[in-house]
């Protein structure tokens, strides 16, 4: 068994496929940590245990063991996710005292986009603060985006869109990202739930000038009261505002610009590519957003896409939706992300020889 750890500064939640969530605090020492992970397996050997972590910046470019090596490393990144790195450290640092006799496996939602060309990655900033300070795109959701580039051959022109908390629009070539919609923070973008998503700079200093608000108040605006939040004025989950399409007009507008901005990306991506082969959707929100979906795939069919009509099956983990003529072929991929990681565990320990 490998249990696959996604940790979010308080929980543990725990895959085994099974999902069990535990409170790293409750456990006092590495023996109660390793005695809580071994009771979640039961009678299965735990063979390995694999992270997802969700920066590495530079420094790690594809998934890592956890050594003595890591850990300096990863403490450097402190200073770009202050909230977010220290205390992954000290789980990590945990799990490392309490399993020194199995292979601990990170797996990075930024690796992925190490490989973005440079006219993509830096932004048009004096070129000291890209150099000096790292100011540039890291990408998010590189483990989805990465297996949706595993599923079709070398060469291919894929667009990959990712439903999740966030959602992600990338561009895939030859399996090498071209583009991707999530920049330096997760501010950039496809607006979600709170946040903004793109927005004019101009905009912050604006509202400072005219309506004197902090860089602290607008910070939390732009983070936690924008979005479907901001524009609708409701705070419910995005699958009750689905249900209210149609029925309010600020609802109806909230979509229509979510969806106007997931159409820009897939426009970029697809100029960037010279066109496009595939399109391969993933993400925890597929079935939340299904009509969506339906809607944005139907607008650009221009492009040579013949889809079929809802409903889809939702029960292969794999489905083509589109018909046998469609010169484009669009295809959900329902693999969750720690299957995902599971997978990508096994091919690590084989060809590591674990």
């Amino acid at each position: 068994m490998i249990p696959v750890i996604d940790y979010n500064l308080k929980d543990l939640r725990i895959w085994t496929p099974s999902l069990f969530i535990k409170n790293i605090e409750e456990m006092q020492d590495d023996d109660a940590l390793r005695k809580c992970i071994l009771s979640i397996a039961g009678k299965n050997k735990v063979r390995a245990i694999a992270f997802r972590i969700l920066f590495g910046g530079d420094y790690f470019n594809k998934p890592q063991i956890i050594n003595s090596n890591f850990f300096p490393q990863f403490g450097k990144l402190t200073i770009f996710f202050p909230f977010y790195i220290p205390s992954t450290l000290d789980m990590l640092q945990r799990f490392r005292g309490a399993f020194r006799d199995i292979p601990l496996i990170v797996f990075f939602e930024t690796s992925f986009f190490l490989n973005l060309p440079d006219e993509e990655k830096y932004y048009a900033l004096p070129f000291e603060y890209n150099k000096n300070s790292k100011i540039k795109k890291f990408g998010f959701h590189g483990i989805f985006h990465e297996a949706n580039a595993g599923m079709v051959p070398s060469g291919s022109r894929t667009i990959s869109l990712v439903f999740d908390k966030q959602t992600t629009v990338c561009a895939i070539y030859n399996k090498r990202p071209l583009s991707i919609s999530l920049g330096y923070t997760p501010l950039e973008g496809i607006m979600s739930g709170r946040a903004c998503g793109d927005l004019d700079p101009g905009i912050v200093f604006y509202l400072m000038n005219v309506h004197n608000f902090s860089i602290y108040e607008i910070d939390e605006m732009l983070k936690n009261k924008s979005g479907f939040k901001g524009l609708t004025g409701y705070d419910i989950e995005l699958k009750d505002m689905i249900k209210m399409r149609g029925k309010d007009a600020k609802i109806d507008l909230a979509f229509n610009v979510y969806e106007s901005q997931i159409m820009k990306y897939i426009g970029e991506g697809v100029a960037a590519m010279g066109g496009v082969d595939n399109i391969i959707i993933a993400g925890s929100n597929i079935n939340i957003v299904t009509p969506i979906i339906y809607t944005l795939i139907k607008k650009i069919s221009f492009l040579g896409i013949n889809i079929i009509r809802l409903p889809w099956d939702k029960d292969k983990e794999i489905s083509n939706i589109t018909s046998e003529e469609s010169k484009i072929k669009v295809y959900i991929n329902r693999k969750s992300l720690p299957a995902i990681i599971l997978r990508e565990s096994e091919v690590f320990m084989r060809n590591k020889n674990y």
